[in-house]
């Protein structure tokens, strides 16, 4: 039986892939710091184990890839608010991290899927992006744009060795992915955020003049693109955008999730600077083109938007009995 590794393995993204692959007749090993309440329901399976513990331990990282075909990297600091208020711990676990992730792979010959993100492309107003777009980015003292960086160095890393040492990898930059199971409400990105807000009945706070758009893609969607680029040997060594091509401003979403849910909330306007500080800069729109995902295999969303965010508020309204 072959053995993979997921980082990140007890969270939003990592918990669905790990089913999947236990789904699929692999043995999994899921590696993450939370306590896995979202892998709980796996502890039992014969083929599963769940290890505790940091992608910056070198020690554990090089003790887990023993023996392993392939590492689904996922781990990660992705909270906005962190790149502002904490930055150098994004670097140590976005960057040094991933970079001695792949150092070990390509010693032992372990495919690397990486969890890249759409916020390589900067502020990039050439929208869609296409995988090989410019990046455009702020400056080095603007420390919202350092995850961004963390990201795209580890993409460049993961090249080199591609070339150099014939390590095969699939990348993925990944265009807010929602659904059951989301990052913690209240923090990290968009969606979790406003609903938090919203099952507490909360006024909703739109940041800036709320303009600024983004796409979104339910969690089944994207997990279906995931599991497959990973196993088409056509698609090694090339990063691949996920996502769907319909924009929302966060005005619109806020509102689009308040008909949704059937919420009262009042959706209010706040300044950036009284989130972030001054160290934040936003991206004005973020839509990814997807025509090359489709050229290595038959994929394409499915889900509407109305029924994914109907599931997503559903399951969190059982969970938490709001």
């Amino acid at each position: 039986m072959k053995k993979i590794l997921v980082t990140g393995g007890a969270g939003f993204l990592g918990s669905y892939i790990c089913e999947k692959l236990l789904d699929k007749g692999y043995g999994v090993t899921a590696l993450d710091m939370s306590d896995g309440e979202k892998i709980a329901h796996l502890l039992s399976h014969k083929n599963f184990r769940f290890v505790q513990g940091s992608v910056c331990d070198l020690s554990l990282m090089k003790h887990e890839m023993k023996d392993i075909a392939m590492i689904f990297h996922l781990a990660a600091i992705a909270d906005p608010l962190k790149y502002v208020t904490n930055p150098l711990n994004v670097m140590e676990v976005d960057l040094l991290a991933g970079i001695n992730i792949f150092k070990i792979a390509a010693e032992n010959k372990t495919k690397v899927i990486f969890s890249s993100t759409s916020e390589v492309f900067g502020r990039n107003k050439n929208v869609p992006w296409k995988e090989d777009d410019d990046r455009v980015l702020g400056a080095t003292n603007i420390h919202r744009w350092c995850y961004s960086t963390s990201k795209a160095a580890c993409e460049h890393y993961l090249f080199a060795l591609g070339k150099q040492e014939k390590l095969p990898f699939v990348i993925y930059r990944f265009f807010n992915v929602y659904g059951p199971k989301l990052d913690d409400l209240g923090h990290g990105r968009v969606m979790p955020i406003f609903l938090k807000q919203f099952l507490n009945g909360e006024d909703i706070t739109v940041h800036g003049d709320g303009k600024q758009t983004r796409t979104f893609i339910y969690v089944d969607d994207a997990i279906d693109a995931i599991i497959k680029l990973a196993f088409c040997k056509r698609a090694e060594n090339n990063v691949f955008n996920i996502g769907t091509s319909k924009e929302y401003t966060m005005h619109e979403l806020a509102k689009f999730m308040k008909k949704a849910g059937g919420f009262k909330s009042e959706i209010k306007f706040i300044e950036h600077k009284k989130v972030f500080g001054e160290g934040y800069e936003d991206i004005p729109r973020r839509i990814p083109d997807t025509k090359k995902i489709r050229q290595y295999i038959d994929w394409k969303p499915k889900t509407s938007f109305e029924k994914g965010l109907k599931k997503t508020i559903e399951y969190y309204r059982k969970k938490k009995g709001w």
